[in-house]
């Protein structure tokens, strides 16, 4: 009777252990790679080389899609008033995101996410083109 009990508190325990959670935050790839959110220029320039632009107005911001286990989401990028809207997915062994406008315009750009900065750039010839935001 003693090992019968013994035998249905450890199971019991392993049951209770091994449970899944529905805890999206931890498993969705998305929010592991800190792209969600709003993010509002600090910088822009080719190779080496900041632009002397005034810097204003211009802001990106991701969202997940319904599938919380994807690298699927939309996004909205705002620049002096003008809004673009698409969808973009992210590619984390090329470390680019590529965007799809509502209007079909298509675009791949390189990204890094580096304490709360993402930059952004693609290759034009041999340029570097890139653009930084601070997350808000």
């Amino acid at each position: 009777m003693q090992k019968l009990r013994m035998s249905l508190l450890l199971l019991i325990t392993i049951l209770i252990t091994s449970c899944d959670t529905d805890d999206t935050s931890t498993s969705n790839p998305l929010i592991k790679t800190g792209l969600i959110g709003e993010w509002e220029i600090i910088g822009r320039g080719i190779n080496n080389v900041s632009s002397l632009e005034a810097l204003c107005c211009e802001t990106l911001s991701f969202s997940d899609d319904d599938n919380k286990r994807d690298l699927h989401g939309s996004f909205v990028f705002e620049e002096h008033g003008v809004i673009t809207n698409g969808s973009y997915t992210v590619n984390l062994e090329e470390n680019t995101i590529d965007y799809a406008a509502e209007n079909s315009d298509t675009i791949s750009l390189g990204f890094i996410i580096n304490n709360f900065t993402l930059e952004v750039w693609y290759f034009d010839d041999n340029n570097r083109n890139w653009t930084t935001y601070i997350k808000q």
